[in-house]
C-alpha cells in the first residue's frame, strides 16, 4: 500500500473517510440484515466496526478543532488496533468471539480482585454482577488450545501483527502508543527546541503531518471491508469500491492474510 503523506492526499482521504463513515450511519440506520448463520459473528464484531467508524469521526472533529498528532494519537492507537483486531477476529471466526469472552471474563476476574484489594464498597455488587455471567462451554483438547491461542494473540498486538506477516506495520502501534502513555514523547510535544538550544513552549502540541486522516480513511476501508460481507446484500461495497478507487487502490491488498 503506497500512499503520499502530502496535503493533497490527506484532502482526498478526509472525503473518501467522511463518505464512508456516513455510509456506516446509513447502514446502522436501516438496522441489520443478515444471515442466520453469521448472528453470533456479527453480533461479536458489530462493536469493534462501529467503533472504527465513530472514532475516525471524533478524530476528524477535533482536527477541525486545532488538535493535531500527539493529542489525537490515543484515539488513532484505538482505530489502528481495531480495525487489523477486527480482520483477525471475522477470519477465525467463532472461536475467535468465544477469545474476546474469555478474555473479558479474565479482566472482569482481576478487576473485582483489584476492587477487593483497594477496599471499594462496590466489590460485593460487581462480584455478584460476575455470578451471573454464563459459565465457558466445554471444549476438546484440540478446541482449548486454538482458544489460548487466540486470547493469547487478542491480548498481544505483535504477536496479532506477525501471524498476519505484518509484523512491520508493529512500529506504527508503538509510535501511537508512546503518545497514548505517560512518555518523553508526550512531555516534549508541547515543547520547540530553538536553532539557538533554548526550549520554548507551545500551546498546542506539534503538528506531525497529515498522516493520521490517511491512516483512518484506510481503516475505514479495511473495518467495512471485513464487516459489510457478513450483512446481507453487502450493503457498504458500493461506498467501498468507490473509496477504493479515489485513493487508486485497486488490486491492492487491503488486510493481510493469516500466515502462521
Amino acid at each position: 500500500m503506497n500512499l503520499k503523506a502530502d496535503d493533497a492526499t490527506a484532502a482526498l482521504a478526509r472525503t473518501v473517510a467522511e463518505e464512508l463513515i456516513e455510509a456506516g450511519d446509513g447502514v446502522v440506520a436501516d438496522g441489520l440484515s443478515l444471515p442466520a448463520q453469521n448472528y453470533k459473528l456479527v453480533v461479536g464484531c458489530y462493536g469493534w466496526w462501529r467503533l472504527v467508524n465513530r472514532t475516525c469521526r471524533a478524530v476528524l472533529l477535533l482536527i477541525d478543532q486545532g488538535f493535531s498528532s500527539p493529542e489525537v494519537a490515543p484515539l488513532m492507537r484505538n482505530i489502528f488496533n481495531h480495525a487489523y483486531a477486527l480482520n483477525w477476529l471475522i477470519d477465525n471466526g467463532e472461536p475467535a468471539v468465544d477469545a474476546v469472552i474469555s478474555a473479558g471474563a479474565t479482566a472482569h476476574e482481576k478487576l473485582l480482585q483489584k476492587l477487593k484489594d483497594t477496599g471499594w464498597a462496590i466489590a460485593a455488587e460487581y462480584e455478584q454482577a460476575l455470578t451471573q455471567q454464563a459459565p465457558p462451554p466445554a471444549r476438546t483438547p484440540a478446541e482449548q488450545a486454538l482458544h489460548a491461542k487466540l486470547v493469547h494473540e487478542l491480548g498481544n498486538v505483535h504477536d496479532m501483527l506477525e501471524r498476519y506477516g505484518s509484523a512491520e506495520l508493529y512500529p506504527v502501534y508503538s509510535h501511537l502508543s508512546s503518545l497514548s502513555h505517560t512518555s518523553v514523547a508526550t512531555a516534549s510535544a508541547y515543547l520547540e527546541q530553538l536553532d539557538n538550544g533554548d526550549v520554548q513552549i507551545r500551546p498546542s502540541a506539534t503538528d506531525l503531518g497529515p498522516a493520521d486522516v490517511i491512516q483512518l480513511a484506510i481503516a475505514l476501508i479495511q473495518a467495512g471491508h471485513v464487516f459489510s460481507p457478513l450483512l446481507d446484500s453487502d450493503p457498504l461495497r458500493p461506498a467501498l469500491d468507490k473509496a477504493i478507487a479515489d485513493l487508486g487502490l485497486q488490486g491492492v491488498q487491503l488486510l493481510p492474510t493469516r500466515t502462521k
